[in-house]
């Protein structure tokens, strides 16, 4: 009998996008080398910023979590970067990521597992603005599907009115959440995946 073969994420292939304001920054998948950079970002990030993004006040990045956002399982997760040169190799100005939703997500009664997942978008302050952000959410958004999701949620801060307003553009309903009227849930249905998708997700759905 033949086992069937897993199906493998395509690799994410570096691109140059050019900003509205007329920048231009390289997309790529992170890596285990972005560590330092990624410490480098989150330091040229104002106070307000680091809240508006982890929703609490933040001196430092959790390196337990940096290590498991440099590492994404494949299908479960992607993260991308956003770099420009810099005199040292690079700089990172921004970042997004989606990790498939777990407890205490969105999810709908008898909605089926593995098809929503969640996402995350950082930007250094002096990117803010720049038409960065929308072009992540756009990438990330064809990623997720591309990986077979068809839901895409996250949580906005209420007071984070450029965030909401880039997600009602691209379609995103925005709700309170219950429980805490300071944050916004955020939930898109992505395009129909193909069959191909649909073996990824029941691929990576544990058994009930």
């Amino acid at each position: 009998m033949n086992t069937p073969r897993p199906v493998v994420p395509p690799r994410y292939r570096p691109r140059l996008l050019t900003l509205r304001d007329g920048r231009e920054v390289t997309l790529r998948a992170i890596t285990e080398a972005d560590g330092a950079e990624i410490v480098q970002a989150f330091g040229r990030m104002s106070a307000q910023s680091r809240y508006s993004r982890f929703m609490q006040h933040k001196k430092s990045l959790d390196l337990a979590a940096l290590e498991r956002g440099l590492r994404p399982v494949p299908g479960e997760g992607f993260v991308f970067v956003a770099t420009v040169p810099a005199e040292d190799g690079i700089d990172i100005v921004g970042a997004a990521r989606y990790l498939r939703a777990g407890a205490g997500s969105g999810a709908l009664p008898g909605e089926p597992a593995g098809e929503r997942c969640e996402f995350a978008i950082t930007l250094v302050d002096d990117w803010r603005g720049s038409g960065l952000a929308g072009q992540l959410m756009m990438c990330l958004m064809r990623r997720a599907r591309c990986d077979g999701y068809r839901v895409m949620e996250g949580l906005v801060m209420a007071s984070n009115q450029p965030m909401l307003s880039l997600a009602h553009r691209l379609g995103f309903d925005a709700k309170p959440v219950a429980d805490d009227q300071s944050l916004m849930r955020v939930v898109r249905a992505l395009a129909p995946r193909s069959r191909r998708q649909a073996q990824a997700v029941s691929r990576r759905t544990p058994a009930p």
